[in-house]
């Protein structure tokens, strides 16, 4: 688990992230994108079959969104 605080600048955390990704795979920077991006798939699924299941009533009005803006 990766802990940040207020005094981590965005960089910083945004950094200590792709480092910890990286020591997990080795180094294997094709095998940790591989994954970045199966897992984002996975979650982005998982969102859909919510959304799915939530109602617009449910959520006051609130919808997910499937891509950033």
């Amino acid at each position: 688990m990766i802990h940040t605080t207020q005094a981590n600048a965005p960089d910083e955390i945004e950094t200590d992230l792709v480092e910890v990704i990286l020591a997990a795979y080795h180094g294997d920077a094709v095998a940790a994108l591989r994954e970045v991006i199966a897992d984002a798939s996975f979650l982005h699924e998982q969102l859909r079959t919510a959304s799915s299941f939530l109602s617009y009533g449910a959520a006051r009005g609130w919808r997910p969104k499937f891509t950033r803006e």
